[in-house]
């Protein structure tokens, strides 16, 4: 089966992949996870990436898929999930050429809602565990005592940038797949568990 998630930056694509990997044995496609995995490696193309991420701008459809392709390429699960993935019509295309697209769920959240989760957000430096300054003031990740940091694009500058590029690029998709009968609408301004909840009966539907 393969997952497609779509939300506005801020929906809590992140916290519902951690929450179902407690639930269930599956191939994460993270295409955010991989591109920041490549700015730390300091490369070239990794500050070409930074510098994009932190301006809010689309990373390269062509180094998109690369990346992809590398976590796809020996892949034994039955579950793939792309987070992050795909963001415009352009890449939705690229996709369809990989795989065919079983499930999309649409995590639906206010912008302004949106907002207040991203500037409240932090991520671990070490392990990647997303969490809050509220249940979070010392900065210590709960899982593995590494380092809270926020990250370099949560601006509201920077948002704002995205929930724009999201509009125009990333909302079309919901029609499209909405017309092919793969969407289901998840209202993501509910409880993480409740969104877990909701999210764990469509998986087991389908």
């Amino acid at each position: 089966m393969n997952i497609v998630l779509l939300g506005i930056q801020g929906s809590g694509k992140g916290t519902l992949v951690q929450d179902l990997s407690k639930h269930l044995d599956f191939l994460l496609v993270s295409v955010g996870s991989s591109l920041r995995d490549e700015i730390a490696t300091g490369s070239k193309l990794g500050k070409l990436i930074k510098s994009k991420m932190d301006k809010g701008e689309l990373v390269d459809t062509n180094i998109v898929m690369d990346t992809i392709n590398k976590k796809l390429s020996d892949n034994k699960k039955s579950i793939v999930i792309f987070d992050g993935f795909p963001r415009s019509r352009e890449q939705a295309d690229e996709l369809d050429k990989i795989c065919n697209v079983d499930l999309a769920i649409y995590l639906n959240l206010k912008k302004e809602d949106a907002l207040k989760r991203i500037m409240n957000r932090l991520t671990c430096s070490k392990c990647g565990n997303i969490t809050t300054r509220v249940k979070c003031p010392d900065l210590v990740c709960p899982v593995c005592n590494g380092k809270l940091t926020v990250r370099s694009d949560d601006t509201p500058e920077v948002a704002n940038k995205r929930f724009e590029q999201y509009r125009l690029e990333t909302e079309p998709l919901i029609k499209r797949y909405r017309e092919s009968g793969v969407l289901v609408e998840i209202d993501a301004s509910k409880t993480p568990n409740e969104v877990l909840k909701a999210v764990m009966k469509v998986i087991k539907w389908t």
